[in-house]
């Protein structure tokens, strides 16, 4: 290890501390020593009193010198510039996380109004710069002695928390609760009502019949990281056969007579809609309206001119040639367990 000089590039106090590892690793303890190493590796265009018979005294001095102010100011030129670009590298949460905690306690930023604006403004992402704002408000940061612990923290958690919402054309998997089975569809048609793809409840484990994917409706204005909320009207497109999935105002289910629930390639003057959704009061529009996040417990209708569905499993099953299946309705009834779906993306 090379002995560190002393030239204003570096905090006073993080270049004491690696002078007094380089002398302890060759033997040297005393304080007298190590200070006497310590103005020999200053810099000469950095004078400081002959006078300084401590390390306080040293890192006072060379904190009172000007390069330690161009460094501060360096240091926080550093950190308006950085910029958070999750995709960067694997680790590159926590390498960044550790880079912007290093040039704070550089710069001696002890504000944490500042911290927190300068992670906001580190992030391009919408969904980010609302969320971290709103939680953060609910800390009361200059309460606790480890406010820059409690502040990353919290970014931690809410870049974490962006990975897991719901958004448009990714691929999701909606289970059955009560049933534990996923809800899916195949190129089998119904042998009554309408005679088209069947949708039914299938294996409890989710594989290609069950993996599907919510479309905005074209009409409705995207917002940017183009996420699910609640009350959006959307349409449901199975991903195996490209086909929408649909509730019928005219067929009845092959054993309850309920709404038939259906696939196929036409599009109807009709729409779904995410309703009570389980959550934790996340918000992220001036409405209030909750974000859908993987793992919501949620209930869905379809909505149009006619009388609203809603989205039903049980364990009455139909058969077609001599297979069976878990049916799926819609219906107008007083809502219930059979009608809750855990939704989860699909990675």
């Amino acid at each position: 290890m090379e002995l560190p000089k002393y030239n204003g590039n570096i905090h006073p106090e993080e270049w004491l501390k690696q002078v007094q590892t380089h002398c302890y690793l060759k033997g040297i303890e005393n304080e007298t020593q190590i200070l006497k190493i310590c103005k020999l590796v200053i810099d000469s265009t950095i004078i400081i009193p002959k006078e300084i018979n401590s390390f306080d005294e040293l890192i006072k001095s060379l904190k009172s010198h000007t390069t330690f102010t161009i460094f501060k100011n360096s240091c926080k030129r550093k950190l308006q510039l950085m910029k958070y670009n999750p995709e960067k590298e694997e680790n590159y949460t926590a390498s960044f996380l550790a880079n912007f905690r290093s040039l704070c306690n550089y710069a001696e930023i002890n504000d944490p109004d500042e911290l927190k604006t300068l992670l906001i403004n580190s992030y391009s992402n919408d969904f980010f710069k609302i969320e971290f704002a709103k939680r953060v408000d609910n800390i009361d940061l200059k309460e606790s002695p480890y406010y820059i612990d409690e502040i990353v923290k919290l970014f931690n958690e809410v870049v974490l928390d962006e990975l897991k919402i719901i958004k448009y054309d990714t691929l999701i998997a909606l289970k059955h609760v009560t049933t534990g089975r996923y809800l899916s569809s195949c190129d089998i048609n119904y042998q009554t009502g309408s005679r088209r793809n069947i949708v039914f409840a299938g294996e409890k484990f989710y594989n290609s019949h069950s993996i599907w994917l919510l479309t905005k409706i074209k009409s409705h204005k995207l917002n940017q990281q183009n996420m699910v909320f609640y009350n959006d009207e959307f349409h449901f497109r199975h991903k195996e056969t490209n086909n929408l999935f649909w509730l019928s105002y005219s067929y009845k289910s092959p054993t309850t007579g309920q709404s038939e629930a259906f696939c196929n390639y036409e599009t109807y003057d009709v729409c779904w809609q995410i309703i009570n959704l389980e959550s934790k009061n996340r918000t992220h529009n001036d409405n209030n309206t909750l974000y859908v996040n993987s793992k919501d417990i949620i209930k869905l209708k379809i909505i149009g001119d006619g009388q609203d569905l809603y989205l039903r499993s049980h364990d009455f099953t139909f058969t077609i040639n001599d297979e069976t299946f878990q049916e799926v309705v819609g219906h107008e009834d007083r809502i219930g367990a059979n009608d809750e779906w855990c939704i989860e993306l699909i990675e």
